[in-house]
């Protein structure tokens, strides 16, 4: 299999993971979570039941578990028949897999336990793992193996690995949030026994940190010379997208509490949720780049505008 065709296996499983992610909150918010009362089968005896809508919503999800299984199985054989074979590709790929395991199993124990919270908001943290890392996987299919090493200063580097982790906690803090409201899963689904005003609060503080460290990290590449350090201002660019991502997904999360926590709402922050993780990752990755090979790019990592050369045999 050539590296194009292999990426283009990535690009479909991480798709289909993403809309795995919407049809999962289109079950919650509907009140489909249990829509069909067995696993695996919809009803005993019954392995397919759309006679209400609830039930072909549950459906509807579970036919897209079928399909995001086939499609990580596919990045698995893919990436073993790549050529150039890639171990790191194999290892991401087969953690796909495992997680798309995971969440079938996890799918079960949520039906058994009647929706409880936990396992809602399990389900979703192990969702954006799973984007988490199919994202990595297109990312690195598209790019030569090899050492790679930062094309920013360290406290650049050192603000985005901050940055990530302050996204990743709002993977978890958000499901506490729902786990706690009106859209759990069900309406009589268990539920937090939190206070909406407080989870919310912390929501939202988890997100205003990040953008802060964010803007802050942006201001400082732009700030630093020579920082289109990739020829065609991918850094800033990369940035400035996820940063325009966040804007829209916390006006949506402030506008879904004021009006209620309207269904529609929820859902468009959802979506939100797995485009700030999926843009802040790609970004992440971009602030590296290939060690060895000749023409690599200039690296100013003091900030002075003078430059250091990455390549194998150029000087540092």
């Amino acid at each position: 299999m050539s590296p194009g065709t292999y990426r283009w296996l990535a690009i479909t499983a991480l798709a289909l993971l993403v809309a795995i992610v919407v049809t999962g909150a289109a079950v919650r918010l509907t009140g489909s979570g249990l829509g069909c009362s067995d696993w695996p089968n919809c009803e005993p005896g019954d392995f397919v039941s759309v006679s209400t809508p609830n039930q072909a919503i549950e459906q509807l999800n579970r036919l897209f578990t079928g399909l995001v299984s086939l499609a990580v199985a596919a990045a698995v054989l893919g990436s073993i028949r790549r050529r150039p074979f890639r171990r790191d590709l194999v290892w991401l790929s087969v953690g796909l897999v495992l997680g798309v395991i995971g969440q079938i199993v996890l799918g079960g124990i949520t039906v058994l336990v009647d929706l409880h919270p936990v396992a809602v908001g399990g389900h979703f943290v192990l969702s954006m793992i799973l984007v988490a890392d199919a994202v990595v996987l297109t990312w690195r299919a598209g790019r030569p193996a090899g050492p790679r090493a930062p094309v920013v200063r360290p406290d650049q580097l050192w603000l985005s690995r901050v940055a990530l982790t302050l996204a990743a906690g709002l993977m978890l803090t958000g499901p506490i949030v729902t786990g706690t409201g009106p859209h759990a899963g069900d309406a009589a689904s268990p539920r937090f026994g939190f206070s909406i005003p407080d989870v919310v609060r912390v929501h939202s503080i988890n997100m205003w940190l990040f953008l802060v460290v964010l803007v802050v990290l942006l201001v400082r590449l732009v700030r630093t010379p020579g920082v289109d350090r990739l020829g065609d201002g991918r850094l800033v660019r990369r940035g400035t997208v996820v940063l325009g991502v966040v804007v829209a997904q916390g006006a949506i999360g402030y506008l879904q509490y004021a009006t209620g926590i309207p269904a529609a709402l929820v859902l468009a922050h959802i979506i939100g949720a797995t485009a700030v993780l999926s843009t802040m990752i790609w970004f992440h990755l971009g602030l590296s780049a290939p060690t060895a090979g000749a023409g690599s790019t200039p690296v100013d990592r003091s900030g002075s505008g003078a430059v250091e050369h990455t390549g194998a045999g150029s000087p540092r």
